[in-house]
């Protein structure tokens, strides 16, 4: 018995040394505390699921594998990078023989930084706490031949909870299954542009260099090209819709670091079916992405891999959303570098492959890093924007007010040389200095949010766009007589010569501004591309793009203001300059017509609104007689202010898209027909664009809470028919009504398309609710019924 219970106390003994030595062990392997204990992988399982799956190149022996890392809840596992001192790094490496790897693994997410972890306190510590997959390429000793056979890998590091508690990954096997093959550079790059079977738009995507050194940079250049009509909907890297969207995504950066794509043009912003707004680009459209290849990379052979979501529409019809899986080689070398271009093989693969990503918009790794741009290319990009900035004094939004110069510079001529030569190099010192500002402000949100600050981005506000338009406005009235700006410089009423020539540096500085704000919604050739290029750049070569713009719009007036003799070639002061004064309103008005033009909807209505009201002000302040007191100017202007102001916030409160507005869909009698027989309520609303009586009803009695809480309660469909152009099928429904003018709303009831409720003329909220619940609700089971109708016009996707 005594031997039995030396036997039990020695193998307890063996159990608790063992165990004592596998937790020091894997806390010497770790270096971090354990603070709950050390669960062993290999026995009671690991809190992180791994998968891996590898690609082959056609007739090739090299592929991609991709092996991924999903810890569990409250779990992080450690990156492929962490450095030393800190927790393990998580190692992958091939568990046969024939494999060799290319490079480095890169995570398709950066890890997530932090100095707090427990244990590491202080040190960098880098860690992924959601699903991460790595990417590297490899190459087997020799081209697989038969069917591809799973391989075998291995990961090894360490899993670990919050509280600090951890689990060894020790050489963890992982299968890794096939995936498929993809092109070979060498056999598909003579094809040229990809065209997906059957689409109307053409694509390429290229690197800049083939071989590049540590540190270097290289640009990745995505190109798409519609058919005409075609164009592409905008990409917005911060923006999660998929809907009407371009996608990129990177998932293998060839251990670089990449920055934001960069978008060769504007997009432009316009409204479809009625409601709906949508930013696209015109004509062929290209990204560059920076890569930055990091210092101290190791030499090897690796590939860039995306992808791109798109689709081609046009104003009537959009192609299916498409997308395009596209791989690119470049060698990192520690010898000599091939700035060669590198074309990229394509294929199609879903579009909703790409929409659903959940990382789509997580791939960027800095937004400093940026484009290459040689000496020469800069010195280009410089000439391109003076003579952009040149070419904008001809643009519509300046020409203008350059002519208002015009007249400064005749008042000068006559005086004295030297004071004409100071005043012009002051109104182009205010041209400058507002467009260098434009920079500085560039600059400076770049470096607070990482997002450029555009040229012209200021009339992306609707309140400057208000304020600009009827600045125009009010100078074109100043033009005509309606009333004198008294601002030095500005004067144009019947003191205008006497004081044009008295303006003073602070009139022509200001001019130089003023004329400055009202170009930078014109874009002059080259300036697009000039400013895609310079905003991706460092802060001292954006200030340098601007001020190249600045010194060409202002060049004409430093020419002037260096030899003022060439003033005396514009003809003496007369009667003429109060002709060409008035002659210069009518331009002035026509940019007035662009700028309403750059409003959206209904938007444009309200600012022809708030012109009248403008032009109501400005007519009351010309009614103040020169000589009266400063109290009785003060008053007018103040009085005039009021009344602009109260006039455009209520003529852009009456103009907005209604919160109650109904889901209207076009009336179509075979439609009719089948809603009602399918158990529907249907509302039709006879109207036409010129009818006010038919907004009002609108407005007062239709788009409000309760006729909207009725509608949807009811299961109400609304139809609008609109006379604007009287067509003849609405014209004969009308009359069908016993009408013969509008505005009519006619309620059906379910199953009775032979006398419906109706309403002619103005009515109130409380007539439509009871013609509502005369009518009563839609039936039931007919939803389906519903949807599908509303589908055929429904405008909303852009497809109808």
């Amino acid at each position: 018995m005594r031997t039995i219970r030396l036997l039990i106390i020695a193998a307890w003994t063996a159990w608790f040394l063992c165990s004592l030595q596998s937790v020091c062990m894997a806390q010497s392997a770790s270096k971090k505390p354990k603070i709950g204990g050390l669960s062993l992988g290999a026995d009671l399982g690991i809190p992180c699921d791994f998968s891996a799956v590898y690609e082959l190149e056609k007739g090739s022996s090299r592929g991609t594998i991709r092996v991924t890392a999903t810890p569990d809840a409250g779990y992080h596992i450690y990156s492929v990078t962490q450095p030393e001192g800190g927790p393990l790094r998580t190692k992958i490496k091939p568990g046969q023989p024939d494999i060799k790897v290319l490079g480095s693994f890169e995570p398709d997410v950066s890890p997530h930084e932090t100095t707090e972890e427990a244990g590491f306190e202080g040190k960098i510590v880098e860690l992924h706490d959601e699903s991460v997959t790595w990417t590297a390429t490899f190459e087997l000793a020799a081209a697989v031949t038969g069917e591809p056979q799973d391989q075998e890998w291995l990961i090894d590091g360490q899993v670990c909870i919050t509280n600090g508690s951890c689990t060894r990954i020790p050489n963890k096997k992982v299968k890794a299954t096939f995936g498929g093959y993809y092109g070979s550079a060498k056999d598909e790059v003579a094809k040229g542009p990809f065209r997906d079977k059957d689409s109307p738009s053409q694509w390429t995507v290229t690197l800049s260099k083939s071989k590049v050194k540590s540190g270097d940079a290289v640009d990745l250049i995505i190109r798409g090209v519609p058919d005409k009509p075609y164009y592409f909907y905008k990409y917005d890297s911060n923006d999660e819709k998929t809907l009407n969207r371009t996608l990129l995504f990177l998932k293998q950066k060839g251990g670089m670091k990449a920055g934001r794509p960069i978008v060769s043009q504007t997009p432009k912003h316009k409204v479809i079916g009625g409601d709906q707004e949508i930013d696209y680009y015109e004509g062929a459209v290209e990204w560059r992405i920076p890569l930055r290849v990091p210092t101290q990379s190791i030499p090897t052979a690796t590939q860039i891999v995306g992808l791109i979501g798109y689709q081609a529409c046009t104003e009537e019809s959009c192609d299916q959303p498409r997308g395009i899986e596209f791989r690119a080689d470049i060698e990192i070398t520690d010898g000599a570098t091939d700035s060669s271009p590198v074309l990229a093989t394509l294929k199609p693969v879903a579009f909703n492959s790409i929409a659903e990503l959940p990382k789509r918009n997580k791939w960027f790794d800095d937004n400093r890093i940026a484009l290459t741009l040689s000496a020469r290319e800069l010195l280009s990009k410089f000439c391109l924007a003076m003579l952009g900035g040149l070419i904008l004094n001809v643009m519509p939004c300046v020409l203008p007010v350059i002519g208002l110069k015009v007249l400064g510079f005749v008042s000068e001529a006559r005086g004295d040389k030297r004071s004409a030569s100071l005043l012009t190099l002051t109104y182009a010192a205010g041209i400058i200095s507002l467009i260098v500002f434009l920079g500085l402000m560039s600059v400076t949100v770049r470096q607070i949010t990482g997002t450029a600050y555009g040229w012209g981005e200021q009339f992306g506000s609707l309140p400057f766009r208000i304020v600009t338009t009827a600045f125009m406005f009010s100078l074109a009235l100043s033009f005509l007589g309606i009333w004198e700006i008294p601002i030095p410089g500005f004067a144009t009423g019947g003191k205008g010569a006497q004081l044009a020539g008295q303006e003073g540096y602070t009139g022509a500085f200001f001019k130089g501004l003023i004329t400055t704000v009202l170009a930078t919604p014109c874009s002059a050739p080259f300036l697009g591309g000039v400013f895609v290029v310079a905003l991706s750049q460092p802060s001292w070569v954006v200030l340098l793009i601007f001020f190249g713009v600045g010194l060409g719009m202002a060049l004409p007036y430093l020419l002037l203001s260096l030899e003022p003799r060439l003033l005396s070639f514009i003809p003496k002061p007369g009667p003429w300059m109060e002709t060409f004064k008035e002659f210069l309103a009518f331009p002035m008005l026509l940019a007035v017509v662009m700028f309403v033009d750059g409003f959206a909807g209904d938007q444009k209505i309200a600012m022809l609104g708030s012109l009248m009201f403008v032009w109501f002000g400005c007519w009351m302040v010309g009614r103040v007689p020169a000589w009266s007191d400063f109290s009785a100017k003060l008053r007018s202007w103040g009085l005039a202010a009021l009344i602009a102001v109260i006039g455009t916030l209520g003529s852009f409160y009456v103009m907005q898209p209604s919160p109650y507005r109904l889901a209207w869909v076009s009336y179509r009698e075979e439609s009719l027909d089948d809603y009602v027989k399918s158990g529907k309520t249907v509302l039709i609303d006879f109207t036409a664009e010129w009818c006010q009586n038919c907004k009002l009803n609108l407005n007062q009695a239709i788009h409000t809470k309760k006729v909207k809480e009725l509608v949807e309660k009811n299961n109400v469909v609304a139809m609008v028919a609109d006379l604007t152009d009287y067509p003849p099928h609405i014209k004969e429904k009308l009359n069908e009504l016993g009408s013969i003018s509008i505005p009519v709303l006619a309620i059906y009831r379910p199953g009775d398309t032979e006398s419906p409720i109706v309403l002619p003329d103005l009515v109130r909220e409380k007539d439509v609710l009871e013609a509502l619940e005369k009518a009563g609700p839609s039936q039931q089971g007919s939803s389906t019924v519903t949807k599908t109708a509303s589908a055929k016009v429904d405008p909303s996707n852009g497809l109808d």
